[in-house]
Order: C-alpha cells, then sequence, then structure tokens
C-alpha cells in the first residue's frame, strides 16, 4: 500500500473506532468496507482483526470496570473450535461472494430488530456458550458480526457504558480468534504492516475522542447514526459485489 491509502486507512480508523466509542458497536463493519476499497477479502478480513484487537482493547481498558466479564468468558468460549469449521470456506469462497455475505449479514441485523420493534430477551448463561458459537462461525466468514449479536449484549447489560465495556472485550476476543485462525493457516497480513500501523494508531485516537463524547449524547442520536452509516456501507459492498 503506498502512502496515500495509508493515510486514508489511518483517518477512517479514527472515525470508525470514535463511532464504536459512542454507539458501543458499528464502526468495525464500516472499517472493514474501507478496507475492500484496497485490498481483497482475505487480505481485508485478518487485516480488519489486527485493527480492531486494538480498537476493542483500548475501549476495554477504559470501560473494563462497567464490563460483565461473565458473560465475556461464556461467549468466547468457542470462538476458536467454531472459526476453525468455517475458515475452510473463506479460504475458497469467491471474493464477491463474501462481500456479498458481508453486506447481507449487516442489513438482516440491523433493519430487522429496527423494524420488528421486539426486545430481545437476554440469553442465559448456558445460552452465551451458543452464542460464542455462532459469532466464531460467522467471524471469519463476514469479518464483523457486531450488528448481528449487539442487541443480545445490549439487553443483557445495566447502562449504556456496561454494554460498551461487555461487547467491546467480548469482540476483543472475537477478533483475537480470527488473527489466529487466518494466521494458522498462512494468511496473516504481513504484507500490509503500513496500513496496520496506521489503522492501529487511528482506532486509540479515535477510541478516546469517541469516549469522551459517550456520555454527552442521547441514545436516540446514537442510534441515528449507526443506522445511517451501516446502511450506506452495507448498500456500497452489494453494489461492488454484484459488479464483481
Amino acid at each position: 500500500m503506498d502512502v496515500g491509502v495509508m493515510v486514508l486507512v489511518g483517518l477512517g480508523a479514527v472515525a470508525t473506532s470514535a463511532l464504536s466509542a459512542v454507539v458501543g458497536f458499528g464502526g468495525g463493519i464500516v472499517l472493514l468496507a474501507l478496507l475492500l476499497l484496497f485490498v481483497d477479502p482475505l487480505v481485508a478480513i485478518p487485516l480488519h482483526a489486527v485493527i480492531q484487537v486494538v480498537s476493542n482493547g483500548t475501549r476495554t481498558v477504559i470501560r473494563r470496570h462497567d464490563a460483565d466479564w461473565s458473560i465475556v468468558a461464556r461467549s468466547s468460549l468457542l470462538l476458536l473450535p467454531a472459526g476453525a469449521l468455517t475458515i475452510p470456506l473463506v479460504v475458497r469462497a469467491p471474493e464477491a461472494a463474501l462481500q456479498a455475505a458481508i453486506a447481507v449479514t449487516v442489513l438482516a441485523a440491523t433493519w430487522l430488530p429496527e423494524r420488528s420493534g421486539r426486545a430481545l430477551r437476554a440469553p442465559t448463561g448456558r445460552a452465551w456458550v451458543g452464542v460464542g458459537a455462532v459469532i466464531g462461525a460467522l467471524n471469519t466468514v463476514v469479518g464483523a458480526t457486531g450488528p448481528l449479536v449487539a442487541p443480545l449484549y445490549r439487553a443483557a447489560t445495566r447502562s449504556r457504558q456496561a454494554f460498551v465495556g461487555t461487547f467491546a472485550a467480548a469482540q476483543l476476543t472475537g477478533h483475537a480468534a480470527k488473527v489466529v485462525l487466518f494466521g494458522a493457516n498462512g494468511l496473516a497480513p504481513t504484507a500490509h504492516l503500513g496500513a496496520a500501523a496506521a489503522g492501529i494508531v487511528g482506532v486509540v485516537v479515535g477510541t478516546q475522542l469517541g469516549t469522551r463524547v459517550l456520555d454527552r449524547m442521547s441514545p436516540e442520536r446514537d442510534r441515528r447514526l449507526y443506522l445511517v452509516a451501516i446502511t450506506v456501507v452495507a448498500g456500497y459492498l452489494l453494489i461492488d459485489a454484484a459488479r464483481g
């Protein structure tokens, strides 16, 4: 990647990490779409995972006292074995098919709960293990599962701050599992270390900025911000996949 692309990745990481720090999720899939402008999915997904480990790790440290660590532990239990089952599909899938899968998953996860008007019930203790298995299986395929499972974590937490902390910690383990799985399959993004470094710096800055805004923004404004961003990005991915 040239310097201009690395700068764009860094700036995109600042913006998307700030979005996640405010809303609690959503920035990761926006950043993944940005990476897909420059590299194919088999590079973008592990590169995105490396950057998101730092992004979610920073939020986890900041909100560590708000996080529900019992939920994080249960939902992380089967991440690696579930991901190991699906990564062979990712290696063989066409680029356009992966992009379409990302877009469809995000749109469904965003708008179905929005239109149904039903509040989801929090999973029980054992059910969180199953949630983690689903996350692990999808993580390697669609790259970012935040929009799909965020409503469950929101239902299980007592406040916006607790949601942000708990979900950041759970996403941290999910992205770390992806780094391990892609690395074990020879797909570590070692040829794009400059972009990874730019993204890492960007997410640290963005998380700090977004955290300062979190307590001052209304939940309704949070929701609108997320819906607009995620719909535009998913729409782009679908159109681009159809052209491919």
